[in-house]
């Protein structure tokens, strides 16, 4: 370097060796862009936050996207039923929403059902929100895959051409009406009429164990073996597992209440 005052070719220093002149700092300390790491940071913080703002909106869009497909099955389907002959695999979603709705409700009325048949006997009822809700719900979902399954199975036996997510798709479009009809058993229930109620709400029953698999399997033609014989093993085959379900509520049921007459009369 050069000293600025004499010009004499020095080593850098923070004095001149030849006049003993001082040095400045900023011309042996190379200076750096105060703004580089600020920018640089922003840069970084940007990248990172730009993929979870993208993965948030392309979330939001596919919910609204499932919501808006969700409104126009249902609404078609409950202005004409017969159009769940048309589902396939795009409506898959769809159907599903239906079964999990069709099994909360399901599984809600198992639950009050406990409630109301346990008020009134001695000391609280002995059961959990998990055994009269939570387990019916999951029970009533997989009633309905079992079912789908069997109508699978049924088609195959018989040479159909169809898919479990056909099979599925379309077992959630034909359940939307019996959905309805369980609906209005429910509402009926409420005011008192409990023998209209109970008609309404076994025949949704029906129809989502035997009405269905029959309309879905009759959609096609069939070869090998005669529907009907397929049929009545899905028949027997779903009843039979409607029955485990329902030989458990029971048992709870009946276990609770014996619990809480018991402790009633213990507590005398």
């Amino acid at each position: 370097m050069h000293c600025p005052n004499c010009g004499q070719e020095i080593e850098q220093g923070k004095f001149c060796t030849n006049c003993g002149a001082q040095l400045s700092d900023t011309e042996s300390i190379p200076t750096q862009d105060p703004t580089m790491y600020t920018t640089e940071q922003q840069q970084s913080t940007a990248n990172n936050e730009q993929p979870e703002q993208v993965r948030q909106n392309e979330t939001i869009e596919k919910l609204k996207t499932a919501g808006a497909d969700f409104g126009h099955f249902f609404v078609t389907l409950l202005k004409k039923p017969s159009e769940a002959k048309h589902a396939n695999s795009n409506d898959l979603v769809s159907s599903i929403v239906t079964i999990v709705i069709f099994a909360l409700l399901l599984a809600l009325g198992v639950h009050l059902t406990f409630h109301a048949f346990s008020s009134g006997y001695f000391g609280e009822p002995d059961f959990t929100f998990f055994t009269t809700f939570v387990l019916p719900f999951v029970e009533f979902i997989l009633l309905f895959l079992v079912v789908a399954a069997l109508t699978l199975a049924g088609g195959k036996i018989v040479a159909q051409q169809i898919t479990y997510a056909d099979a599925l798709a379309k077992y959630g479009a034909y359940l939307i009406p019996y959905l309805l009809l369980y609906v209005a058993g429910f509402i009926i229930a409420f005011i008192g009429l409990s023998s209209l109620s109970g008609a309404f709400i076994l025949l949704s029953m029906i129809g989502a164990l035997m009405i269905i698999p029959t309309l879905i399997l009759l959609e096609q033609p069939a070869n090998g073996f005669d529907r009907i014989y397929i049929l009545m093993a899905i028949y027997f085959i779903s009843l039979l597992v409607c029955s485990f379900f329902l030989q458990s509520f029971a048992e709870t049921l009946i276990d609770s209440v014996l619990s809480s007459m018991l402790d009633g009369f213990g507590s005398y």
